[in-house]
C-alpha cells in the first residue's frame, strides 16, 4: 500500500527524463579553484586562557561592584536613617561602576593585543 503512493511520482519522473543523478554544481571546476578563503588561525591555548580569565573577571567585577555598593547603601541606611534610599542609591551606583568595569575588561578581550593601555580618564584625548 505504501509503495503504491510513490508509484505515480516515479512514473512521472521517468516520463520527464529525470534520473536519480546528483545535481551538478552551477560552478565549473575552474571557478571553484579561484575562490579562496581568508586565512584563519585559531587562538593559541595561552590566548584562550587569557580571554577566559578576563571574561570571568568581568563578571566577578560587575557582580562585586553591585554587592559592595549595596552593602555601603545598607550601612548608609542604618547610620543616616534614610531607608530605603541608601540601598537604592547603592544599587544604582554599583551598577554604573560595574558596567564601566565590565566594558573596560571586555574591551581587553575583543581589542587588538597590540593596542597600548591607557587610563580611563587620560589627558591624551584632549590633545
Amino acid at each position: 500500500m505504501v509503495q503504491g503512493l510513490f508509484d505515480e511520482e516515479d512514473s512521472e519522473n521517468k516520463k520527464a527524463g529525470s534520473s536519480n543523478r546528483p545535481v551538478e554544481s552551477i560552478f565549473s571546476s575552474a571557478e571553484k579553484d579561484e575562490v579562496t578563503r581568508p586565512a584563519y588561525t585559531p587562538d593559541t591555548v595561552e590566548e584562550t586562557a587569557r580571554k577566559t580569565g578576563l571574561a570571568f573577571s568581568a563578571g566577578i567585577a560587575f557582580f562585586g561592584s553591585i554587592v559592595f555598593m549595596l552593602f555601603l547603601g545598607w550601612l548608609a541606611d542604618l547610620l543616616l536613617g534614610i531607608s530605603p534610599w541608601g540601598i537604592v542609591a547603592g544599587i544604582v551606583l554599583g551598577a554604573v561602576i560595574g558596567f564601566i568595569q565590565f566594558f573596560r575588561i571586555t574591551s581587553q578581550i575583543f581589542g587588538k593585543p597590540d593596542t597600548p593601555k591607557r587610563s580611563f580618564l587620560s589627558d591624551e584625548d584632549e590633545k
